[in-house]
């Protein structure tokens, strides 16, 4: 019976300071059925680093957001990240997944018309589409009005409004620029399927996927 109270405490601290490193450093998930992405195979199981970018602080329910480290994601990063959706107090998070392909205040390049990401320049008409950036205001064109007025108003708390004829609306009044709070990544979800995600949603960097090292 000494014997193994003299283990009880070892194997006690050894689970709390596995619990703690599970919550603060490291998390586990599996990938969905339709994790098409290159690297990412469909079912397959993944250990997240959860300080990469910044450790998101546990207790969000009760003090708000809030970040210990901020770090960019580098391109081809596969990230995690937590998503709100509803409004009011029905806002609830989801989890989602994809590879970062553009950093904030880089240009993605897109076919307008038939909605095409494009490598660069490529064709005719395309536009440019600049990732925001908390640090460098965005011009308002035709082509990106739509896009922050929804990035602002769902990330950003913001009442301005795009106003159907390719400007944005702030009380009433046209502006020709946003600045945005936060740094945004596009990142791709699915094949040829894209969002922007801010950096406050980042959750973390998958570092490992059954058997495959991704550091």
């Amino acid at each position: 019976m000494k014997k193994f109270r003299r283990y009880i405490g070892p194997v006690l601290l050894a689970v709390i300071l596995l619990l703690v490193v599970r919550g603060l450093f490291l998390s586990h998930l599996r990938l969905p059925a339709n994790a098409d992405l290159p690297g990412l195979r469909p079912n397959a199981h993944v250990l997240v680093s959860l300080t990469y970018y910044g450790l998101r602080v546990p207790g969000e329910q009760f003090w708000g957001y809030h970040r210990w480290g901020y770090r960019y994601p580098s391109r081809g990063d596969s990230v995690v990240f937590r998503l709100p959706i509803g409004a009011g107090k029905n806002v609830q998070e989801t989890e989602g997944f994809g590879i970062c392909r553009a950093l904030p205040g880089e240009v993605v390049w897109v076919n307008p018309a038939k909605r095409q990401i494009l490598n660069g320049r490529t064709e005719p008409g395309a536009r440019p589409v600049i990732v925001p950036s908390r640090e460098r205001p965005v011009r308002v064109t035709p082509w990106n009005a739509n896009l922050l007025a929804y990035l602002l108003q769902r990330y950003e708390g913001s009442s301005i409004k795009a106003d159907g004829k390719g400007g944005l609306l702030l009380g009433g009044q046209h502006i020709g620029k946003v600045q945005m709070m936060h740094d945004y990544y596009w990142v791709e979800t699915h094949p040829g399927i894209y969002d922007l995600i801010p950096h406050d949603a980042l959750v973390g960097k998958v570092i490992y996927v059954s058997g495959r090292d991704l550091k």
